[in-house]
């Protein structure tokens, strides 16, 4: 399913919506991404909780993520970022453990691929819970102004984010 949104934050803020997430509630985002993640957190009445990224990838560090979690914590958001997936094997892992919902951030990195342990290959996009991106001009896939999509393979939680997408 994909839902089109009228940006990349909207998609992010909504994802969350979808997903339960709000007041009283953290989200673990990344120490390297924009601005706009963690304040997509804040729209949805969350709490952003910064975890230390992986020195190599750049991207959400699972060590890192695993030792941010707090009994307020109800997702995680790894940001995909200069073309590369995020470490998605260990932070599936430690979501499912923890009841986390995972919203990827797939703004820097559509067509990438992500490849699991066992050789399975997945989209960056479609592994977590929800994908979203962004087609601002200056993403990896723009568009002549802005816009932004959500992803994910679950029928009612399309259902739910078409809802809230299309009437609040």
């Amino acid at each position: 399913h994909a839902v089109g949104v009228g940006n990349g934050t909207d998609a992010i803020h909504l994802g969350l919506r979808a997903a339960g997430v709000g007041p009283g509630d953290e989200v673990i985002v990344p120490t390297l991404t924009s601005a706009f993640t963690a304040l997509a957190v804040s729209m949805a009445c969350a709490t952003p909780v910064f975890a230390d990224v992986d020195p190599g990838r750049y991207t959400l560090d699972p060590a890192a993520f695993e030792a941010a979690i707090t009994p307020r914590t109800a997702a995680v958001i790894p940001v995909h970022l200069f073309g590369q997936s995020a470490d998605m094997a260990p932070i599936l892992e430690v979501a499912k453990k923890h009841g986390l919902y995972v919203v990827e951030d797939n703004a820097q990195a559509i067509g990438a691929d992500y490849t699991f342990p066992d050789g399975t290959q997945k989209k960056t996009g479609t592994i977590g819970d929800i994908g979203t991106t962004s087609f601002f001009p200056s993403k990896n896939l723009g568009c002549y102004g802005d816009g932004g999509a959500l992803m994910t393979n679950d029928d009612d939680l399309a259902a739910q984010l078409r809802m809230i997408a299309n009437h609040g």
